[in-house]
């Protein structure tokens, strides 16, 4: 037989268990959204957390969900092997002997104050001299 106090605690449990169930849910539609316009795997994704729960359905998404965001074209890593620019206005990437931008025209590359070197606009320092300060 059961006390109020453990049939309280038992409560609290479900309803903890369904809110996560639910938050789960939620959060899986938004994040596979953002990771693939294909309709029959975002409504795949979302019922395998529904009909298994958090707990089994979960961590099946996080192993089977696409790596990247459909809004990134490659992976940084393959970028930077592939020698591209992201630009920091409208993030396309450029050929790192652009200066300016294909897309938006926005400049890739700033000017060294004391070796009036072209650095990328992402470097902290002159990869010349080594100087901090860039004419914006």
């Amino acid at each position: 037989m059961q006390t109020n106090g453990t049939s309280g605690i038992i409560k609290i449990i479900v309803i903890f268990f369904i809110f996560l169930w639910i938050v789960s849910i939620i959060r899986v539609a938004k994040d596979i959204s953002h990771r693939t316009h294909n309709v029959f795997a975002q409504i795949m994704c979302i019922l395998l957390v529904t009909l298994l729960s958090p707990l089994i359905g979960l961590p099946i998404y996080l192993i089977l969900r696409p790596l990247h965001y459909h809004k990134d074209r490659i992976p940084r890593r393959e970028a930077e092997a592939l020698h591209l620019l992201n630009c920091y206005n409208c993030h396309t990437l450029n050929l790192k002997d652009n200066d300016y931008c294909s897309n938006c025209g926005e400049p890739l590359k700033l000017k060294c104050k004391k070796c009036w070197n072209k650095c990328c606009y992402s470097y902290s320092y002159c990869n010349e001299c080594g100087s901090p300060n860039f004419d914006h």
